[in-house]
This record gives structure tokens, sequence and C-alpha cells, in this order.
């Protein structure tokens, strides 16, 4: 494991501490979570990016607005 400095808002700050009491857990491990939470949504979205450009390179005909696409996202 690395160690590294992040600045958080004063305000972010309390949060997380009073977060962590309330987990009884450690504020690192709060952020560590959220760190891989965010990590592994993009690499969701990649992937999914990837599948329907592999989709539309075998049946370019499959292709959907950019718009529908965003709005299947969102979901």
């Amino acid at each position: 494991m690395k160690k590294t400095m992040v600045y958080l808002p004063e305000e972010l700050h309390k949060n997380l501490k009073r977060l962590a009491v309330e987990r009884d857990t450690s504020m690192a491990d709060i952020i560590r979570d959220a760190a891989i939470a965010v990590l592994e949504e993009e690499i969701d979205d990649i992937n999914d990016a990837k599948k329907a450009l592999r989709e539309f390179r075998a049946e370019p005909s499959s292709a959907v607005p950019l718009e529908s696409y965003h709005r299947r996202r969102a979901r």
C-alpha cells in the first residue's frame, strides 16, 4: 500500500470524520472505498463503450443515436 497526502476542504473533512465515527472505521477506509467505486464505475463505462463499438463494427446498422445512448447510460 502506498501513502499519499490529500488536501480536503474543511467541511468535507468534518463530514468524513463524522461518517468514519458513525461507521466505526477510518477516514482512510472511506476515501479508499470511494476511490475504488469511482474507478470501478469508470472501468464499467469503458467496457460498455468497447462493447458498443464491437457491436457497431459487427453490424453497423445497429447504431443508436448519441442521445439515446446517453439516456441509456444515465439509467
